[in-house]
């Protein structure tokens, strides 16, 4: 675990299996624009969360259609957690990759912190299924949830991000080493 703090805040990155956290009030998930599952992150966490969870996105979908590039929804977590913020993420080859993957972390981190969520744990969103590399998600998240910090933030006091690999981060922590300077 790596981790540093903005304006009594604390960003931090682990290695581990998502869908373990226990401590959270809120996880963030990838999801598509009709929020189905699909994934394999996305769907254990569906699938651990219950049913409920699923019949709360098809209400929203029904209502706005669906959830472009770079937004968020939030709905109850279910069996698992308290919510559930689900967002869109970039695919390689759309075009301004950084700004729509900026966008999914920063809508996220706004839509957590106006219901009032204290700790939130992201997974590096798009690099599952999507292909982003893991080096763009690093370079774009942890700047973002700096900036949200510095900037915007009222009631976020644990940002976390939750790494599978060795590799990813390896990559996530030299960049927050760096933006910790």
């Amino acid at each position: 675990m790596y981790q540093i703090t903005i304006n009594n805040s604390i960003i931090e990155i682990f290695q581990g299996d998502i869908t373990n956290i226990e401590q959270y009030d809120a996880i963030v998930i990838p999801t598509n624009s009709r929020l189905l599952p699909s994934g394999d992150l996305r769907c254990r966490i569906l699938k651990k969360a219950g049913t409920k969870v699923q019949v709360e996105c098809n209400k929203i979908i029904n209502k706005i259609i669906q959830v472009s590039v770079g937004n968020s929804i939030v709905t109850s977590g279910g069996d698992f957690i308290k919510y559930i913020i689900h967002t869109n993420g970039p695919r390689p080859g759309q075009g301004n990759e950084g700004k729509k993957l900026m966008l999914a972390t920063w809508n996220s981190l706004l839509l957590a912190d106006e219901i009032g969520i204290n700790s939130i744990v992201f997974p590096p969103i798009s690099i599952e299924m999507r292909g982003i590399t893991s080096k763009l998600c690093a370079k774009t998240m942890l700047p973002t949830m700096k900036k949200f910090l510095v900037e915007k933030n009222q009631n976020l006091k644990n940002l976390s991000i939750c790494l599978e690999s060795q590799a990813d981060y390896n990559e996530f922590e030299k960049v927050l080493q760096n933006i910790s300077e």
